[in-house]
């Protein structure tokens, strides 16, 4: 798995976790890999939603998910991690 997914998938794991993640220098590089992603046809709602949260956070913002949120980050965490297969087929 690529550095950025990697990053990605845990950032969106410590949500699931109901945990901030670090706004460190790689969560941002996450962040616009999953939205170049998008930009490069590959844009589902999964992805988009993926981005968009990343992003928020990466930006300063804040997440506070409810049990059903925390839910969907660990499913866009799967998705995120899947993404490489796909690339791999």
């Amino acid at each position: 798995m690529t550095p950025a997914l990697e990053d990605a998938a845990a950032a969106l794991e410590a949500l699931a976790a109901g945990e901030t993640p670090d706004r460190t220098a790689a969560l941002l590089v996450a962040a616009q890999h999953l939205d170049t992603l998008c930009t490069r046809g590959l844009a589902d709602r999964e992805l988009l939603d993926a981005a968009a949260g990343l992003k928020a956070i990466a930006t300063g913002g804040v997440l506070n998910l409810d049990n059903a949120g925390r839910q969907r980050a660990r499913t866009l965490a799967t998705y995120v991690r899947s993404l490489e297969r796909k690339a791999d087929e």
